[in-house]
């Protein structure tokens, strides 16, 4: 693998062990899979930050490299809960401390406290731009909506290439490896978020880590994109799709229709999903906000509490990222509240110590939520549109 001489030096030691533990780190896994050098990446994302998922190891990994700064632009994931409302959540000072001591650690090394899964809404990537991204939906994004370059990385790798400034140049920061392998007909109309996800889960069940073309979804908004590419990573580990009027490369790049594998979704394929889940009429919370919400879906929502003359019987969780938060009225937080709405930031239940908030059954919009919850929480999950998820909360059935 061809090293620069600063390269050379950061892996001789010349700056010091913690920079070169992270330069042998990527060395090694660039030799392993076959990449010729480095490449320089203008924003990493570390993901695997909160305490629920990576405990006392992962705690100590994080303040052993503490000592170091970062050589790019950084981002962190979401924690074990709003770093405002941790009382309210009912997080044990044990694990609040824990989680604190990581949120300090990511501090030294000058991590932005962004605590999102939605870097793109802090930073949107540009076309050809390479990344070090952790965190699937906003990898997937990153590739196939803006264009951008970023394989699926890992908690660990993340950190060494924020803390190194590159990544080993393989994958899709490849041109050629940037090429559809699977195309999708989808023959069902993609009208919210809930078949957005839905459709990407089921694509991810048939390509795994190939590279589908999807094809007949019409002009779909960003948040539509965003679900799809959060339910694609959920069920598989590709890092890139092509998606029709959206890809800015699909226009670039040369496509062998004749040799791509052929797949169809239709009413049936979303029906099996939908049904896999319980179906609910009630709910100890309604959850939306995985990934986080952006600023128009806050929007959607106040606009359909507005109706109501009365609060929502179940409460009604959003979670977003601190930049959104920030930017939503003061009229619109002052009517949530009224309406039994709460507006947090920092987490997501999927990486929250659910046993200490008390939630059993959770009615969301979000195919990867559903997924994450019943399957690592055991979590009973009911799956409707975000309309009638409100309206459940309201108490109509």
């Amino acid at each position: 693998m061809y090293l620069t001489r600063e390269e050379e030096a950061i892996l001789s030691g010349e700056h010091g062990p913690e920079y070169q533990k992270a330069m042998k780190a990527l060395v090694k896994l660039g030799e392993a899979l076959g990449a010729e050098r480095l490449v320089k990446v203008v924003h990493a994302h570390i993901s695997g930050i909160s305490y629920q998922n990576i405990g006392d190891a992962g705690l100590e990994f994080l303040e052993e490299y503490s000592k170091v700064k970062v050589r790019t632009y950084t981002t962190s994931n979401p924690i074990g809960f709003d770093m405002n409302l941790w009382r309210e959540m009912g997080i044990p000072e044990e694990f609040y401390a824990k989680q604190l001591r990581v949120v300090e650690a990511l501090k030294k090394m000058g991590v932005n406290e962004t605590f999102t899964c939605t870097p793109y809404y802090i930073r949107k990537p540009l076309i050809g731009e390479h990344l070090a991204w952790g965190e699937s939906n906003a990898v997937l994004y990153a590739n196939s909506v803006c264009g951008a370059r970023t394989n699926r990385e890992g908690g660990p790798s993340t950190v060494f290439a924020a803390l190194i400034g590159k990544v080993p140049y393989m994958g899709v920061h490849v041109d050629k490896n940037r090429r559809p392998q699977v195309l999708v007909k989808v023959n069902v109309p993609l009208k919210n978020q809930l078949y957005a996800g839905i459709l990407g889960y089921i694509v991810g069940t048939y390509v795994k880590d190939k590279i589908p073309l999807i094809r007949n979804i019409g002009k779909i908004s960003d948040d539509i994109a965003k679900a799809l590419c959060a339910g694609l990573g959920t069920s598989s580990s590709t890092p890139l799709c092509f998606l029709e009027n959206i890809s800015p490369e699909i226009s670039k790049t040369k496509i062998e229709y004749s040799e791509l594998e052929k797949i169809e979704v239709d009413t049936q394929d979303f029906k099996n999903v939908i049904e896999a889940y319980e179906a609910l009429n009630s709910a100890d919370t309604v959850f939306l906000g995985c990934p986080h919400l952006s600023y128009r879906e806050i929007i959607k929502v106040y606009r359909y509490v507005s109706k109501y003359d009365r609060k929502a019987e179940t409460p009604i969780v959003l979670v977003t990222s601190r930049k959104v938060f920030d930017e939503i009225p003061l009229h619109v937080k002052t009517l949530f509240k009224r309406k039994n709405v709460r507006l947090i930031r920092d987490t997501c239940f999927v990486v929250s110590p659910l046993k200490y908030l008390g939630i059993g059954k959770v009615l969301t919009n979000s195919i990867k939520q559903a997924y994450y919850l019943s399957n690592i929480h055991g979590v009973k999950v009911g799956l409707c549109e975000t309309r009638k998820c409100i309206g459940i909360a309201f108490g109509e059935r």
